[in-house]
């Protein structure tokens, strides 16, 4: 590390150490104490927005800093580690291990104070011959994972196909005085051939609970990878039975919430924020929870070491994958046009509103097939995981590109009358909390009103203006064929039917690739149209009122 860099460092971990701490109440008489810091839905070891915020190197920064203070600092992340990324797409996760062994600053030791739950996109390989490569993951953690509610498939022999000596049912530890026990949740949203089951919330709660605190567990935590309203059913129906505190993950946004005086918590995705919480015992065995959200921004200084880590993965990746494509060296850094506006990709932005982004990418998918019929289009913005903005004037390089689309994206034709297109946007808006299944939309419009969940007023965007869509009237749509595959449960577009559907010749991403060099330097200009027209967002709308 140069003399200038490491100035810098060190100028950054001094305000590092001026951030505000946890004000929590006075500690009283025979009071016991632990600090924990939380985080969950970490897919990029960099970062975003240019790395200027998130990135494990940040991280372990903030980990050296707490540590200083509370030595005993346990680390849970509450699952999506994995899978999808764009080095994921090559290393299968190992870059996220390689930097999540190092955060405790010794690589090659074991780590017993940094915990793990899987969450879904852990099953993104989800064939038995996929079983070894997530066993190697595990293996080569330095770090405990649990999977308290998961009964892996075995093989001949009836050995599971996934074990490891890190590979927990529950964990157990005095940390700081106080006997903590920590199992995990996973959802099975994502069900891969290599797991039987996955044994329901409430009665894998309930039971660990109980063997935890018979095992002499005073503070028990759930570790869980599901959504909020699962991980609060389990606070609410089973009470002192289950555990004194939930630390999540699956949202991508930040949550705090008391249920019957127990807290659920979750930071925001890709190290945006963690949440730091404060946890008390008193003298009866009560439980008092305190928390605050630490920004991961530029405040926050990179760990150098960390970070040298991180550029050798990015720079790794390139060279490979420019060499074996035969696209030149740095390929990925290659523009392919510019913004004349901010382009707004940000998740908790693209998953609930209307954007120009959105709108843009989704515009290319309709004109590719209009001559065909097609009168509509939509996307589930959980296909579109760029998770972050570009600046106008900001390069868009080949690297947005591959970010932004993880997966392949072929197109399917569809026909869909109004009914079931209403209701389409019904399930889209549903639990609108910035979930993937919200769809970003071109050709048409409608109100949605969050505060009652209502859809209402479709309208037809042609040349010569709006019209309403009647309930029987049946348009010709375009999508991402994601949204019609019954093996993959569409995404919860069941009121769509595949069995209609015609492939579209082109993948999206070659058509956004296309349409960016088109634009060249001249560059894209796209702006919000009032498609999506939110009550709680005033703004343009095109959606006329019946």
């Amino acid at each position: 590390m140069g003399s200038g860099e490491s100035l810098a460092w060190r100028r950054g971990l001094a305000i590092l150490l001026l951030l505000p701490a946890l004000v929590v109440p006075p500690a009283l008489a025979g009071e016991r104490a632990l600090h924990l810091l939380a985080m969950n839905d970490v897919y990029r070891i960099g970062g975003v927005e240019q790395g200027k915020r998130g990135g494990m190197a940040r991280l372990r920064t903030l980990r050296q800093r707490l540590a200083q203070d509370h030595p005993d600092l346990l680390l849970l992340h509450a699952g999506d580690l994995l899978y999808p990324s764009l080095l994921s797409r090559r290393y299968h996760g190992e870059q996220m291990i390689d930097l999540l062994n190092r955060l405790d600053g010794e690589p090659g030791e074991f780590d017993g104070r940094l915990i793990l739950t899987f969450g879904n996109h852990e099953f993104d390989q989800d064939r038995l011959r996929d079983a070894p490569r997530l066993q190697a993951r595990i293996r080569q953690s330095e770090f405990n994972w649990l999977a308290s509610n998961i009964r892996f498939t075995a093989d001949e022999a009836g050995a599971p196909l996934i074990a490891a000596d890190q590979l927990l049912p529950h964990w157990l530890e005095k940390v700081n005085g106080i006997r903590v026990g920590i199992f995990s949740i996973t959802s099975d949203v994502k069900h891969p051939a290599y797991i039987d089951a996955f044994e329901g919330p409430l009665e894998t709660a309930r039971s660990l609970t109980r063997g935890l605190r018979k095992e002499g567990a005073e503070l028990v935590i759930a570790l869980t990878h599901q959504n909020a309203e699962a991980d609060a059913a389990v606070l609410r129906a089973l009470g002192r039975e289950g555990p004194d505190l939930i630390v999540g993950g699956h949202e991508h946004h930040r949550m705090a919430e008391r249920i019957d005086g127990r807290l659920l918590i979750k930071a925001d995705s890709d190290l945006r924020s963690t949440a730091l919480v404060h946890v008390t015992l008193d003298e009866q065995g009560g439980v008092r929870s305190d928390y605050r959200f630490i920004e991961l921004d530029e405040t926050v200084p990179p760990e150098p070491v960390s970070a040298e880590r991180i550029a050798h993965w990015h720079i790794r990746f390139e060279r490979e994958m420019c060499q074996e494509t035969g696209k030149g060296a740095k390929c990925l850094s290659q523009e392919l046009s510019r913004p004349a506006m901010p382009l707004i990709g940000e998740e908790l932005e693209i998953r609930r509103f209307e954007t120009n982004l959105g709108n843009w990418v989704v515009d290319q998918a309709l004109e590719h097939v209009r001559e065909q019929g097609a009168r509509i289009a939509f996307i589930n913005a959980g296909a579109l995981r760029l998770n972050q903005d570009i600046a106008a004037g900001e390069p868009i390089t080949e690297r947005h590109l591959a970010e932004l689309f993880a997966y392949p994206m072929p197109l399917s034709l569809f026909p869909v009358n109004g009914s079931d297109l209403k209701r389409a946007l019904g399930h889209a808006v549903s639990d609108w909390q910035g979930n993937g299944w919200f769809l970003q939309i071109a050709g048409f419009a409608y109100r949605f009103d969050p505060a009652s969940g209502a859809v209402s007023d479709l309208t037809l965007l042609t040349p010569d203006g709006g019209r309403p869509i009647t309930d029987d009237e049946i348009l010709l749509a375009v999508a991402n064929d994601f949204l019609l595959e019954p093996e993959t449960g569409q995404d919860g577009f069941t009121m769509l039917q595949p069995e209609w559907r015609r492939p579209v010749e082109a993948d999206l991403r070659a058509l956004v690739r296309s349409a960016l060099k088109e634009a060249g330097e001249s560059g894209i200009e796209p702006r919000l149209e009032g498609r999506i027209c939110n009550a709680k967002r005033p703004g343009p709308c095109l959606a006329i009122r019946r």
